[in-house]
């Protein structure tokens, strides 16, 4: 560790970062509410600490020299650090409310469906689920967390398996009218095909059964779960069904499975985030929380 006396004073390292962005003292001067006097003399009492000239003069302007550049944008760096800490620190201090990223399906029919039990765990909180049927993406700077479908690998992002449910073809009977029996599994390629985000899920069962493809399949890929199931509702094809997120729809008899096996999945939901979320207490918090709710605990 650093002794005072070796620490390099920061308010004249603040002052040689407005002149070096400026690349003039009288401009930096007027910046800093001072005289450029002062800012010639704050430079140089932080060249006489660092050992070298920062700055090339002349009767006219100064210019940065090779040191200068290399410390001005060690500089740069650093005050910019220290302003996303500033920001981050407002925020956890301000924080009154999560962001969870959420698709329909998995919102509507599972974290729903425990929101009162978040209230009683944080009654001080607001909750704002943010309806996201694309894929992964903070980028917006509002979205703290989000329940995501996938294998887990999400590059510069925290992971953490949340959820596994068993999956089956969903049919319905209206796309059974007036055409031969679903005996096996291989049958299901004569009917329309619906995707959820890609063919991954499909091939991955059809691999299971034991069938057969090309590795590719027709159909329509949607990426919206809450539009998928509407597609299969309405008859227009057969899609995989994660059987506890359309439980209400087989037992009303709006859609059938044709086949009584359940799949089990590789890919699953996963709680991803940042990961520097977990240096915020409220956000461990509710992670700590769903992951209990998951079962997971």
């Amino acid at each position: 560790m650093l002794n005072l006396s070796d620490q390099a004073p920061l308010g004249a390292v603040r002052v040689f970062a407005v002149a070096a962005r400026f690349g003039n003292f009288k401009r930096a001067a007027a910046e800093l509410g001072v005289t450029p006097t002062a800012v010639s003399s704050q430079v140089k009492s932080l060249e006489r600490f660092l050992g070298c000239q920062l700055f090339d003069r002349n009767a006219q302007s100064v210019t940065l020299n090779e040191p200068g550049r290399q410390f001005a944008e060690a500089c740069d760096a650093v005050f910019a650090r220290l302003d996303k800490a500033v920001q981050d620190v407002r925020q956890t201090a301000s924080r009154t409310s999560i962001t969870v990223g959420v698709g329909a399906l998995i919102g509507s029919q599972w974290l729903s469906k425990r929101l009162f039990s978040f209230w009683q765990h944080f009654p001080e909180t607001g909750l704002h689920l943010q309806y996201s049927p694309g894929g992964v993406e903070f980028s917006d700077g509002q979205t703290d967390m989000m329940l995501a479908w996938g294998d887990g690998r999400w590059p510069g992002l925290i992971s953490e398996p949340l959820l596994r449910f068993d999956t089956s073809p969903i049919i319905s009977p209206s796309l059974l009218e007036g055409k031969s029996a679903l005996t096996n599994p291989a049958d299901l390629l004569t009917r329309p095909l619906l995707h959820w985000k890609d063919q991954f899920d499909w091939l991955e069962w059809f691999a299971a059964m034991g069938v057969e493809t090309d590795g590719r399949l027709p159909g329509v890929v949607i990426d919206d779960s809450s539009v998928l199931l509407r597609a299969v509702l309405s008859g227009q094809g057969v899609s995989l069904g994660l059987l506890p997120l359309v439980q209400n729809e087989l037992h009303s008899g709006q859609l059938i499975r044709p086949f009584r096996d359940a799949f089990t999945p590789s890919r699953s939901y996963h709680l991803v985030y940042p990961p520097e979320a977990m240096e915020q207490a409220q956000l461990k918090a509710f992670r700590d929380w769903i992951v209990e709710e998951a079962g997971l605990k």
